[in-house]
């Protein structure tokens, strides 16, 4: 189960991480994706995101007071 890791800014960042690394370990089925590990600097990261949302059912949205009325969140 693919499983998408939305974050904006540095403490939504470091939850992410978190996240990331807690539910490989808990659920071991799952394949979490964070854009700071998928994407390469310089690439085209609109695209890479739009791809993996599109074949992705599940999702974590990591919010906090500085980032939940940021677009990119609500984007994703």
């Amino acid at each position: 189960m693919k499983v998408f890791m939305s974050w904006s800014g540095r403490r939504s960042h470091e939850v992410a991480k978190m996240f990331h690394q807690w539910i490989k370990c808990v659920i071991q089925a799952t394949e979490p994706w964070l854009s700071s590990d998928a994407i390469e600097s310089g690439s085209v990261w609109f695209s890479t995101i739009n791809e993996e949302l599109r074949d992705t059912s599940t999702g974590i949205i990591c919010l906090t007071q500085e980032n939940k009325n940021k677009p990119w969140i609500l984007f994703e």
